[in-house]
């Protein structure tokens, strides 16, 4: 079997109509776009595969390599990107005719969820948002609940309370459901400490991602020791021997190549720690991310793929969500067949909204802050108004939009936001 032909197709995956315009607000368009990866072989089969974002020019080098050559050769290379990947292991798992799980090793039967019986085929999975207001929050939870999800996560932000937005999606969530908090390894451990104190008495809260630098090795265990909210380590600058240290309840692996989850998965396991694959995309990621949770031991946590975002695919089937958990596919490859139709439709650009909204920071006691979005720019920038009304997660403040509402207070803010922040 050898490749003769790599079609790159980028298309433009909607989100549903009631999350769209909070995580464009929030994040701008980065998550629409995808570049589709078609391998095609002398044999007449077909693998999947998709990348967030337009191809690079090293990733287009890498497919021109690839022609002529058996994708055999190229499992679990550390050079290639997610979307080559997965479309070797569909192909791969097709030509042998086996799952794509298959070609990582035998399907674990031993692994199991924490209060919950061993699962043989089917892996735990997140939904995922944006940080929003706490009623916002409440409604991302009921929605989240109602596809069948148990965890939801989502990066906080300084201009949210969590601790209000916590209480809200206690009120509304259905018992046994859990919020996993990314912290955005910003905070300090006395903060988080304090952070914990008061949100423990909530069921509901179910981890806290990154609270500290990365190189704080002693305040992880400092916080593993007192709080008593799971801790979990993202971003593994020593290739995941972290766990060998004890430096939190779980870890998470997000985008790493196949042969860094193969090589950090034998490290979980030696350390009895569970861990969390973080892959955003579709249909064909979270096939993907499946098949290989399903064979490594630990992988038990709640694996992220942002599959609860969008209201398109360019493959059949999709995933139902049961029990905060998906089905492997025994069938071979991926178990996904590429609909041209569709892959031809997300091909056209999604319409621009004409609805104009700004970015509302509301400090208690204080003149609101207007700004125009993405969010995101904002909190990368650390902006000094946040530093003058104090740091920390447990603020007096809460970010909405002001929508266009033809006003001509709405008109002049709009004016003034052209160039940077405005206060109201």
């Amino acid at each position: 079997m050898k490749i003769t032909n790599i079609e790159t197709h980028v298309i433009h995956a909607p989100f549903h109509d009631w999350n769209a315009d909070a995580i464009t607000r929030y994040h701008g368009r980065i998550f629409t776009t995808r570049t589709i990866v078609v391998i095609q072989t002398d044999d007449g089969l077909e693998g999947v595969g998709e990348d967030g974002g337009e191809w690079s020019g090293a990733q287009k080098q890498w497919a021109e390599k690839l022609k002529g050559t058996n994708p055999s050769r190229w499992l679990a290379h550390s050079s290639l990107s997610l979307g080559l990947s997965e479309a070797i292991y569909d192909v791969v798992g097709k030509r042998n005719e086996v799952p794509a799980y298959a070609l990582f090793g035998q399907r674990s039967v031993t692994r199991s969820v924490a209060g919950g019986s061993p699962l043989q085929n089917r892996v735990p999975v997140s939904a995922w948002c944006v940080s929003q207001t706490p009623a916002k929050m409440a409604e991302e939870v009921k929605r989240a609940a109602a596809q069948g999800h148990t965890w939801l996560k989502y990066h906080t932000n300084h201009f949210h309370n969590i601790v209000d937005q916590t209480e809200a999606m206690q009120k509304v969530a259905p018992r046994g459901f859990k919020i996993h908090y990314d912290l955005n390894f910003d905070s300090t451990v006395e903060h988080i400490v304090n952070l914990a104190r008061e949100m423990s008495k909530y069921p509901i809260v179910g981890a806290f991602e990154d609270p500290v630098t990365n190189e704080d090795f002693e305040g992880y265990k400092l916080l593993r020791h007192r709080t008593q909210i799971p801790i979990y380590f993202h971003h593994l600058h020593m290739g995941g021997r972290e766990a060998l240290l004890g430096l939190a309840d779980g870890y998470m692996l997000g985008h790493s190549a196949v042969e860094q989850v193969i090589q950090r998965a034998g490290l979980f396991e030696a350390a009895n720690t569970p861990f969390m694959l973080q892959n955003t995309g579709g249909n064909i990621t979270t096939a993907f991310v499946a098949h290989m949770a399903s064979v490594f031991k630990m992988a038990t946590l709640h694996h992220v793929t942002c599959l609860n975002l969008y209201a398109d695919d360019v493959v059949t089937p999709g995933f139902e969500v049961t029990a905060g958990t998906i089905a492997v596919s025994e069938e071979p490859g991926l178990g996904l067949t590429l609909d041209r139709d569709a892959l031809e439709r997300l091909k056209n650009p999604l319409p621009k909204s004409d609805k104009r909204a700004l970015v509302r920071i509301q400090y208690a006691g204080q003149p609101p802050i207007y700004a125009r979005p993405p969010v995101q720019h904002l909190a990368d920038g650390a902006p000094g108004y946040i530093n003058v009304n104090g740091g920390g997660y447990d603020q007096q403040v809460d970010q909405d939009y002001f929508e266009d509402d033809g006003s001509k207070e709405f008109r002049v803010l709009w004016e003034k936001t052209e160039s940077g922040v405005a206060m109201g």
